[in-house]
C-alpha cells in the first residue's frame, strides 16, 4: 500500500511543489480546459453508475463502503492521486497519442478503455482469482471507455474526468481493496 501511495503520490506532489511532470499540466483545474457542462454531469453519472454497479456486484463494498476509519482517510489521499496520475495517464497519454497517429474518436475511447481495464485487472490477480481478474478488467474497461468520452465531450480536459475518478474511488476505496485482498470478490447472487 505504501509502495502505491509513493508511486501515485509522486507525480502529483510533483506537481504541487511546481515541477509537474509533463503529462500533468494543464489538468483543468489552474490551466487548460475547463470542460463543458456536458462534460462535467456526464462524469458525475458515470461516477454514481459505476459505484451502484461495484455495490451490486461486490456484496463486501456495499456493506462498508460507509465505514470510517484510518483506512478509509489514506483511501481518500490514494483517490486524488489515482484520479489525478490514472486520468492523466489513461485519458491525455494514451488518447492523445492515438489522435497523435491519426487514429479518430472511436479509436481513442477503445485505447484508453482496454488500457484501462487491462491495468485494473491486479484486483482480480490480488486475491489470486483470474475470474475476478476478468470481471475487473472487463467492469474497468466499461469505466474507462466512459471517462474516455467524457474526456472527448469536454474538450479533451481532465478536470471532469479526475473529479468523477476521485467521487467513485473515494466511494468504494477501501472496501473493494479489502474485498480483494480478502478474496471476497463474489458478485450478489439474488
Amino acid at each position: 500500500m505504501g509502495t502505491f501511495l509513493l508511486i501515485m503520490g509522486f507525480p502529483v506532489a510533483a506537481y504541487l511543489l511546481g515541477q509537474p511532470v509533463s503529462f500533468l499540466r494543464g489538468l483543468g483545474f489552474l490551466s487548460g480546459p475547463r470542460g463543458t457542462t456536458i462534460a462535467w454531469f456526464l462524469g458525475v453519472v458515470v461516477a454514481i453508475a459505476y459505484v451502484a454497479y461495484t455495490m451490486k456486484r461486490v456484496p463486501a463494498v456495499a456493506l462498508r463502503w460507509r465505514e470510517i476509519s484510518p483506512l478509509k482517510a489514506l483511501s481518500l489521499l490514494l483517490a486524488v492521486a489515482a484520479a489525478t496520475v490514472e486520468e492523466a495517464f489513461f485519458r491525455r497519454l494514451i488518447m492523445d497519442a492515438v489522435a497523435g497517429a491519426g487514429g479518430n474518436a472511436i479509436l481513442q475511447v477503445i485505447a484508453s478503455a482496454l488500457g484501462f481495464g487491462i491495468a485494473h485487472a491486479v484486483w482480480g490477480l490480488i486475491g489470486r482469482n483470474l475470474h475476478v481478474a476478468l470481471g475487473a478488467a472487463t467492469s474497468t474497461a466499461a469505466l474507462g471507455g466512459g471517462l474516455a468520452v467524457v474526456y472527448l465531450v469536454g474538450g479533451r480536459s481532465l478536470a471532469p474526468c479526475i473529479v468523477s475518478h476521485f467521487l467513485l474511488t473515494a466511494a468504494i476505496e477501501p472496501a473493494l481493496m479489502v474485498a480483494a485482498v480478502s478474496g471476497n470478490m463474489r458478485r450478489n447472487r439474488n
